[in-house]
């Protein structure tokens, strides 16, 4: 695949130097003011000064201001704070066109003088740029890398942080000097185009967000939204860092969009975006560090167009949990999810409501075709439900498939509860041997989960079990929102009996298995590890029934001996991996060998698990949903890591961040912060500023050898 990497564009990669800001104590400010006099105003507005000079902008640029110094003494001044940060990307088949909007506030009661600082391409330069400083366009200076290297020396040296140096290597505009008021504000507009090339049939897309991450509490508002308006029809959407809503207003235009309130950031925005007039589609991206297992991550999109022709009539049945267990607020929600789901029956259907309880009770004896009479009576039936009673699952799913009766009308049951038994047949394994013998006429078992103490695991596997779908409710999505979701996957697959076939190469541990259908407008993500001997061709074929129809569509894909790109894979494979393992755990009860392969898992790729002995119930449910749904992997990250293009580092004791790719035996190479030599560096290898940006004592794992920083202050053993 030929893919746009915008990587380089705009990038801004700086990294936080330190988690811990100096702070000086108030007695230091008294002795300098005894010892300069003079000074007494300038002493007293420092008093109220903490923190680094140090900040990255949202999205486009770095705001650097420049902290005040008396008689030689320089001082630490509070990070500014983003308030607002909004993107927009627009994707056409000619230009990449950016839009960025950030607002900054000073927090400090004293004047700041800085530079801003906006990252470009490695070696191109941007096409129509305009910056714009409180709605009055600025002068911008444009420094090639080597010009910007010294410049970025200068400012590493005088603050002695490394956070700017993932800036090596770019193309920058400056823009100098901004001024911020005591307690003011500072608005930046950035607007520019890049050219792309129309023969792609990938996009690769980062916008990077280290003003963000790093600015000081939380972020007021980020809103990202990418616009793509191509010649050819866009399949896949995938992002590895956000979790994305997708709008389509065409196969030719749609946007991808994530938006957060009042939370912190802690990586770039990532999307993918793949394009094809071919039906089926899929596409595979692979990554393999050398010496080590590959990663690949398969994304089979929808066909191109629904079809045209009339949903066929379908038979639902309506499960919602009425029993003790279920809060006042649950069962609220689940009366909603019912309701609504009756509302959004068509003429023809026909449907039931069961109610779990310690005896199962029924609407009607048999599926009843919809009409206001009959609707009328299922939303006066549920309105009235009172909690109570235990909650036998057993018979009451059970029961529901027993309501079908045949194949030619496709059959659905929406469960909306805890997903607890605690009455008759409770063992999930057991419930789940009989859903299969009693499923006969195949029906799709959709699962809302609700309440504090939901069991995600049997939820999810009963839905995956059957080729239906769960959901969760976190409380972090309009409930609305989450509605409109599940019942827009409440209808038969657009793609079905599908399988990917690798002839020559043995995948292992892959996720999903089997691969579920396809249902809605989500791409299905498989996910998996391979083991060949140098660069391997293979001829991968994706069978399946689309609309009916039996399709074969068959590509050659190259799986390397080592491969750079997609550092984003082993992560999310392990993540889907743990997400297996915890849900295998929490249906038959703890196993040695499933606790020792987490905890191995969890340690390679700094990831956190629920501890033993915990409130098990609601810290599992979190963190499984999580791993089995999330791509985002800063979610899951244990206390002490960060995860740097792929690799995780972890802090010690002594304060110093390792890299995990460090093994023994290997030649150490000690470098001092901030000398000459630790320059070279950056000079030799700009790419290695990433790295170098997260903190002054670090560990590094090189192609042959591992390169230690070392601080003046620093740790003698890292």
């Amino acid at each position: 695949m030929k893919a746009l990497s915008l990587k380089p564009n705009y990038s801004v990669h700086a990294k936080p130097a330190h988690d811990i800001v100096k702070v000086r104590v108030l007695s230091r400010y008294i002795l300098l003011l005894l010892k300069y006099p003079s000074q007494w105003f300038t002493w007293a507005c420092l008093l109220v000064l903490v923190c680094t000079g140090v900040e990255t902008c949202p999205a486009g640029g770095v705001l650097h201001v420049f902290p005040p110094s008396v008689q030689d003494e320089t001082f630490a001044i509070a990070r500014q704070a983003v308030l607002v940060s909004r993107t927009i990307v627009t994707v056409t088949d000619s230009h990449i066109e950016y839009r960025i909007d950030q607002t900054f506030h000073n927090n400090n009661d004293f004047p700041l003088t800085g530079l801003f600082i906006l990252p470009l391409s490695r070696d191109e330069h941007p096409e129509d740029l305009e910056i714009r400083v409180d709605g009055a366009i600025s002068p911008a200076e444009v420094l090639s890398p080597e010009a910007f290297l010294s410049l970025l020396k200068e400012l590493t040296l005088s603050m002695k942080d490394p956070s700017l140096l993932g800036l090596a290597g770019r193309t920058v505009a400056i823009v100098r000097p901004i001024h911020m008021g005591i307690r003011g504000q500072k608005t930046f507009r950035c607007q520019f185009k890049v050219p792309v090339t129309t023969e792609s049939d990938g996009l690769d897309l980062t916008v990077p967000l280290d003003g963000e991450q790093y600015s000081i509490g939380v972020i007021g508002e980020l809103d990202i939204r990418v616009r793509i308006k191509s010649s050819r029809p866009v399949r896949s959407l995938f992002s590895s860092s956000h979790a994305i809503a997708i709008t389509r207003e065409s196969p030719y235009r749609c946007m991808a969009a994530t938006k957060l309130t009042d939370k912190a950031v802690k990586q770039p925005f990532h999307l993918i975006a793949t394009f094809s007039d071919a039906d089926p589609e899929f596409r595979v991206f692979s990554h393999r560090d050398n010496g080590k297992k590959g990663f690949f991550m398969a994304l089979i999109p929808p066909p191109i167009a629904p079809s045209k022709d009339r949903q066929p009539e379908k038979d639902v049945v309506f499960l919602i949990d009425a029993s003790r267990s279920m809060s006042p607020a649950d069962l609220a929600a689940a009366k909603r999810t019912v309701i609504s789901g009756v509302e959004r029956l068509r003429p023809g259907d026909r449907f039931n409501v069961i109610v779990v309880d310690t005896r199962t009770r029924m609407l009607f004896e048999k599926l009843v075709p919809l009409s206001e009479h009959n609707a009328a009576r299922a939303v006066g039936f549920v309105n009235a439900l009172q909690r109570g009673g235990a909650t036998d699952l057993y018979n009451s799913v059970i029961g529901a498939l027993e309501q079908f009766n045949s194949r030619k009308r496709p059959g659905f049951v929406v469960f909306a509860g805890n997903g607890h038994g605690t009455v008759g047949i409770t063992n999930p394994e057991t419930i789940l041997e009989h859903v299969q013998k009693s499923n006969r006429f195949r029906a799709r078992v959709f699962t809302l989960g609700l309440g504090m103490h939901k069991d995600i695991a049997f939820l999810e596997r009963v839905a995956a079990f059957t080729k239906g779908a769960s959901f969760n409710d976190q409380g972090k999505e309009d409930f609305e929102s989450l509605l409109n979701r599940l019942f827009s996957t409440v209808s038969p697959p657009r793609m079905s009996e599908i399988q990917l076939e690798f002839p020559d190469i043995s995948p292992e541990e892959v996720d999903p298995d089997p691969i579920p259908d396809l249902i809605g407008e989500e791409n299905i993500v498989l996910l998996g590890r391979y083991s060949t001997k140098g660069d391997v061709p293979s001829k991968i074929k994706l069978k399946a029934k689309v609309q009916g129809r039996a399709k074969t569509v068959t590509k050659t894909i190259v799986f390397p001996e080592t491969s750079a790109r997609n550092t984003f894979l082993p992560g999310l494979w392990a993540m889907r991996r743990i997400g297996g393992l915890l849900q295998k755990e929490r249906m038959r009860g703890a196993e040695y060998e499933i606790r020792d392969e987490l905890s191995g898992l969890a340690k390679e790729y700094g990831f956190r698990l629920p501890a033993p002995g915990g409130p098990v119930q609601k810290e599992l449910n979190e963190l499984l949903w999580r791993f089995k749904t999330s791509y985002t992997q800063t979610d899951l990250t244990a206390g002490g890591c960060k995860i740097v293009q792929g690799r995780v580092f972890r802090l010690s004791p002594e304060g110093t961040w390792i890299d995990s790719n460090c093994v023994a035996p290997m030649n150490m190479k000690t470098v001092q912060f901030l000398s000459d030599a630790y320059f070279d560096l950056i000079r030799q290898s700009p790419d290695i500023g990433t790295f170098l940006a997260i903190g002054p004592d670090c560990v590094i794992a090189m192609e042959k050898e591992v390169l230690r920083i070392r601080s003046s202050g620093g740790p003698n053993t890292p």
